[in-house]
């Protein structure tokens, strides 16, 4: 019995390597629903993307509603200077004073920190609040802006000139005809901006937990909210300072989401910053079971081709495999649970295979029963022929024995020794019960016991000693094998008659490779022998007939050996 330690460590079960058919099986479900699985898994990223999506549309709508209120003061300031630089009689700014009805206009529009009329090279020719005559507007940026751009123009001013605060500062072109004659231009307070932005979050509880800001364009904050109490902290100038642009952007902060998005591009955007709607670990997982909703599906759909081929097809083969074996065993075999339950067609080859197992059963019985029929006829030929051939051999001998010459009397011995041999073969043949092979030392002691009774009086001193190994022979070969060990044993007899005490060796072996080997000997000198008979010629041709090679010693006649070569095989 097998250890743990003794069974080989496998990491892939065997049932499953693709040497067997579940194996092969589960490979190809899960190639043919493969597609379906890559199917869901994009669908599941696009039900994320589109997640994702909606989240950063609800941040963008959310951001442009937060706004609403600044785009429309810009906007109102934006269409005031416009209006004001197309009027007539500012085009003809150099005509006198323009501070009377600016004041109007300051006094209309009361978020507006100041506002002024200036020369292209930057002298004020009139302003509220008013300032000192001939005074020049440095060369800030956003002139330097305006006059590249020639269009209305925004930006940040840290010290307004006529407010002398943090401003929004925004300028128009005044034309004259396709020449620019000068700018009108207003500002904003910072700290009304900032009172906006705060307004607009106690008005919408979405922007309850968010921060906001005004940037300009080179992402210096213009004006901002007051922290929230969860709100996360707004980008840093160099995150969004190469954001900008027509569109709302979104980028990630710490502990939240940020969305910018332009108030007047591209001189001034808002940015907000959330944080998220849900924890961290809730969009983790939402996100993780978007993807590994699909992917769990696929396995699901493997699973359950793979359950329906393991219960369907694989354990009733199995089972069917068990009931060959027990079929080809000869055994009854009832129907396990596993092939109750399988389908049809298994059932249907179930019966077909018990029904060729009973046919089967019945051939294999009827063979029996003509082998044994064969073997007793068999054993009846050799038995009448071993009676037939004793009958003869009593004849024989009757006429040896009324024969009055000598010559005649030797010669009908011979013949009854001969027949007397054959019927010796026989008769072990058929004792033995086998129909292709037989005892060959069995014969050659029978015979040499014979031939050595029937010389009576002449071999009386004559010890017969056998030296026999266990050696069998086909049928066909078991005669003449058996006439060849005879006639040697007959002409050493006759040598050794009448030559007075003797030892006779009879010596026979059979080696691993079927080769049998055999030797007649005596314990007699030479000179007390006689000549044999004339039954070398027989030797001879026995063994031509069994392709033996025979030996002998010239100065022995009665010594004889032979080696007797296997019989061929079938088709060699």
């Amino acid at each position: 019995m097998k250890t743990l330690e003794d069974r080989p460590f496998r990491f892939w079960p065997e049932a499953l390597s693709l040497r067997s058919m579940r194996g092969r099986i589960a490979l190809l479900l899960g190639l043919a629903i493969l597609p379906a699985g890559a199917i869901a898994m994009q669908v599941g990223f696009n039900a994320a993307s589109a997640r994702q999506s909606a989240y950063e549309e609800s941040l963008s709508r959310r951001a442009l509603e937060s706004i609403a209120t600044e785009r429309r003061t810009i906007d109102e300031l934006r269409e005031m200077l416009r209006v004001l630089a197309t009027t007539p009689a500012l085009q003809q700014i150099e005509a006198g004073d323009c501070r009377d009805w600016l004041s109007d206009i300051s006094a209309r529009y009361r978020y507006i920190a100041a506002i002024s009329v200036s020369t292209d090279d930057g002298l004020i020719l009139c302003s509220i609040p008013r300032i000192a005559a001939n005074t020049r507007v440095p060369d800030s940026d956003l002139r330097r802006r305006a006059r590249a751009r020639d269009a209305f123009t925004m930006g940040y001013t840290e010290h307004g000139v006529l407010s002398g605060r943090s401003v929004l500062g925004a300028i128009e072109p005044i034309r004259d005809g396709d020449r620019r004659i000068g700018f009108v231009g207003a500002s904003i307070p910072t700290t009304d901006l900032a009172a906006l932005l705060e307004r607009s979050r106690n008005t919408n509880n979405a922007l309850r937990n968010a921060r906001a800001a005004i940037m300009d364009s080179r992402g210096r904050v213009i004006a901002e909210s007051a922290p929230a109490g969860k709100a996360p902290p707004l980008p840093a100038p160099e995150q969004v300072a190469d954001r900008f642009g027509g569109e709302p952007v979104f980028l990630k902060v710490e502990g939240g989401d940020a969305v910018i998005v332009p108030l007047y591009a591209p001189d001034v955007y808002a940015v907000m910053s959330w944080a998220p709607d849900q924890p961290a670990w809730r969009r983790i997982g939402e996100l993780g079971f978007t993807i590994a909703a699909p992917l769990l599906i696929w396995l699901l759909a493997i699973g359950a081709g793979w359950f329906a081929v393991e219960v369907f097809v694989a354990r009733p083969l199995s089972s069917l495999e068990s009931a060959a074996r027990s079929f080809a065993r000869g055994e009854e075999v009832t129907d396990p649970p596993a092939l109750l339950s399988a389908p049809q067609e298994i059932r249907s080859l179930r019966r077909t295979m018990a029904a060729m197992a009973k046919t089967l059963r019945g051939r294999e019985l009827r063979l029996v029963e003509a082998l044994a029929e064969e073997r007793a006829l068999l054993r009846e030929v050799h038995h009448r022929v071993k009676n037939n051939l004793q009958m003869v051999a009593s004849l024989l001998n009757i006429q040896a024995r009324a024969a009055k010459d000598e010559n005649e009397a030797w010669g009908l011995a011979r013949a009854h020794d001969r027949v007397q041999l054959l019927a010796v073969a026989h008769q072990r043949i058929y004792a033995s019960g086998e129909v292709r092979n037989v005892r060959v030392d069995d014969i050659a002691a029978e015979i040499a016991r014979q031939l050595l009774q029937s010389r009576g009086a002449a071999a009386k001193e004559i010890n017969l000693v056998m030296d026999l190994g266990s050696a069998d022979a086909g049928v066909d070969r078991a005669v003449p094998l058996s006439f060849l060990i005879g006639e040697g044993i007959s002409a050493a007899l006759d040598a050794l008659s009448d030559a007075g005490p003797a030892e006779l060796r009879l010596m026979l072996a059979q080696d691993g490779e079927g080769v049998t080997r055999f030797a007649i000997d005596a314990d007699i000198d030479a000179e007390r022998a006689r000549t044999p008979s004339s039954g070398a010629r027989l030797i001879d041709a026995f063994a031509r007939q069994l392709g033996a090679a025979i030996g002998r010693d010239p100065l022995r006649p009665y010594m004889l050996w032979a080696v007797v070569p296997p019989e061929p095989q079938p088709g060699a």
